[in-house]
This record gives C-alpha cells, sequence and structure tokens, in this order.
C-alpha cells in the first residue's frame, strides 16, 4: 500500500516536472524566435478618427529598422510604447508579444474638447489640458472658440500645470470654460462657440436662438448659468428668443437683454 502510494506520488511529481520543464523550453524557444508582425488596436473613445494604426505601424518601423528580424527577447516594450506616446494624438498605450511572436499594442486616441482659431493658428485642447494639433485624417466636433484671444499654450506641459500663464492667458480661460459647460448635463448641450471680444469679454454663442451670451469675466460662474437658465426657464416662456440679441450676465444677480 505504501509502495503504491510513494509511487503515486512520484508519477505526480514527475509530472509536474515535466510540465515546468516543457513550458521553460517553450519560452526560450519563443524568446529566440524573430517577430512575426505588429497588430495596433486604437481606442478612439467613441469620436472621430484622427490617427490610425498605420500611422502608428509607419513611425515605428522608421525608429526600428528591420523589426522582424529582432527576436521575441530583443524588443524593447518601453521603448515600443514611448515611441507610440509620441504620437500628439495617442495617450497611452500598452505593448505585449504575443505566443506566436506578433507584437500587439494597445493605443488609445486622447480627447479633444475644444478647438482653438487663434489669428492663424488652429489646434485643440484635450480634456487634461493638453495642446493637440490638427489633423490632416479628420477634425472633431467639438466647441470652437475664436476672437482676440491673448497668451499662449505650452506644447508639453498642460494647461493645468503651467501655473505661471493662468492669470492672463485666454487659453487657459477657455479650456476651464469649456471643461465647466461639458461637466453639466444641460450647460454641454446649449453651447457650440467661445468667443473672446475685443475688449476681453468672453461670450458664448448658443446652437439655439440668433442671440450671444455675455460671461464677460470666469467669476461666479455658477451664478451667472443659473441667472441665464432661469431667463430662458421663465423670461422666455411667452416671448421668442428671436426678440434679442444679447443677454448680458457680466452684472451681479441680473441679466440684461438687449433687443434687436
Amino acid at each position: 500500500m505504501k509502495i503504491k502510494r510513494s509511487y503515486s506520488i512520484a508519477s505526480k511529481i514527475a509530472a509536474i516536472i515535466l510540465i515546468v520543464v516543457g513550458i521553460i523550453c517553450a519560452n526560450i524557444s519563443r524568446n529566440e524566435s524573430n517577430i512575426n508582425g505588429i497588430k495596433i488596436d486604437i481606442d478612439y473613445n467613441n469620436r472621430d478618427t484622427l490617427v490610425t494604426a498605420n500611422n502608428i505601424e509607419n513611425k515605428l518601423r522608421t525608429e526600428i529598422t528591420n523589426i522582424e528580424l529582432l527576436t521575441v527577447k530583443e524588443i524593447d516594450k518601453k521603448k515600443i510604447e514611448e515611441i507610440v506616446n509620441s504620437n500628439p494624438y495617442i495617450s497611452n498605450s500598452d505593448v505585449s508579444v504575443s505566443i506566436k511572436g506578433t507584437i500587439q499594442i494597445q493605443a488609445e486616441q486622447r480627447t479633444p474638447i475644444v478647438r482653438v482659431v487663434q489669428n492663424s493658428k488652429h489646434f485643440y485642447i484635450d480634456n487634461n489640458g493638453y495642446y493637440m494639433p490638427t489633423s490632416n485624417i479628420g477634425s472633431q466636433n467639438v466647441i470652437l472658440a475664436s476672437g482676440y484671444i491673448k497668451g499662449d499654450i505650452n506644447k508639453k506641459i498642460s494647461l493645468i500645470n503651467d501655473t505661471n500663464n493662468m492669470i492672463n492667458n485666454d487659453i487657459y480661460k477657455i479650456y476651464k470654460l469649456t471643461s465647466y459647460l461639458l461637466d453639466d448635463d444641460v450647460l454641454k448641450h446649449m453651447f457650440d462657440h467661445i468667443y473672446i471680444s475685443q475688449t476681453g469679454d468672453i461670450e458664448l454663442v448658443p446652437k439655439v436662438g440668433n442671440h450671444i451670451v455675455v460671461l464677460g469675466s470666469m467669476d461666479n460662474l455658477d451664478e451667472k448659468f443659473e441667472n441665464l437658465l432661469a431667463v430662458y426657464k421663465e423670461g422666455f416662456a411667452n416671448s421668442s428668443w428671436d426678440r434679442y440679441v444679447k443677454l448680458n450676465l457680466k452684472y451681479k444677480n441680473q441679466v440684461v437683454c438687449t433687443k434687436k
């Protein structure tokens, strides 16, 4: 009985050893095998395309020549991620190598929230406050900002962290205002254009109606929009929006309406 039990235990141990040895041998063989192509998947977050898998693969093959001649163990996944993430339309990526030796790249497209037209320059700002160039592949249906826009944007630092460039920077104000609008379930559907006037006032162009909404500054936004929504709901209940060309929220606790 003891002999049979010992034999059974020895058989199980031998089987485990064989499995481990098999795995080790398979890994050694895999690490020595050549790369078998590149597969790239991009998560566009339900947005229009600004970058394609071909764009990323072409950049990768430019930076790492003859990549198929490399073995699996020679692949520097961190370097590949750095190359992919250097694309101005990619926020992050993850790189792995399949059992068959295919380089698999999972990437995520950045999310622009506003398009800025400043003099002859056109660019996006993404949801994290970073600069994004426009793309020749496609455009994004986002809020437009234009007018007499002062200030600039550091292409490598988020507007959130660029503390030396906030106070008099219209681009920072545009980003903060856009974020504010998009965070509100009602306001995010109401406006499609931010305009900076020659005097520096911030104006909004609604999607509905032929009037503009003058915010003035970024101060007291909660109060200003509460007053605006109250006018839309109560003040315009029995009159047409088309009777007015301007709703001014600059003044505390009031909305000054200018008729045509």
